[in-house]
């Protein structure tokens, strides 16, 4: 093991409060409204560090993701239907990032407001290596290309496919 985990940030009792309009505070205080404010932030901040682990899948393996804010934050992989999540969610694990499986067999891998962009990038890249390694699974590979580089890319793979039929 390298470095410090990244663990998926675990979302303070409060935050439901604020979320449900349930939290107050004395008429002095200015605790309530700022952090009604901090959540506003974090919640666009988490948007934002989703948004960098979702384009990354989805470039380099053609795995779409889903948020999930429920007692820890994270992104849930769809990964294809007959992949062993348990194993996946584990060698994500040993890769310094916080990944579980859920009851329904879904792998989550934690995501935080707090992360650098650098750890973000780390939170994609883990994830990246393990699908590839043990799926085999490339951004090519997808039906629908994501970008104009993969649709070319794409093309030419399935050129030089056709080819090697025709030869034999």
């Amino acid at each position: 093991m390298r470095g410090t985990k990244l663990l998926a940030w675990r979302i303070p009792p409060v935050w439901k409060d604020l979320q449900t309009g349930e939290a107050s505070a004395p008429e002095n205080s200015k605790v309530l409204s700022n952090q009604k404010q901090l959540m506003k932030v974090t919640l666009t901040t988490l948007d934002a560090v989703f948004a960098d682990v979702r384009q990354g899948l989805r470039e380099t393996v053609g795995i779409d993701c889903e948020l999930v804010a429920e007692s820890r934050c994270s992104v849930v992989l769809n990964l294809p239907a007959e992949t062993d999540t348990e194993t996946i969610a584990r060698a994500i694990d040993l890769e310094n990032i916080e990944a579980w499986r859920d009851a329904s067999g879904r792998v989550h891998v934690g995501i935080s407001p707090w992360l650098s962009t650098k750890e973000v990038d780390q939170t994609v890249l883990s994830p990246v290596k393990v699908i590839h390694v043990l799926l085999g699974v490339h951004a090519s590979d997808s039906a629908e290309p994501k970008t104009f580089g993969q649709k070319i890319f794409g093309a030419v793979a399935e050129i030089m496919s056709l080819q090697k039929k025709i030869e034999k």
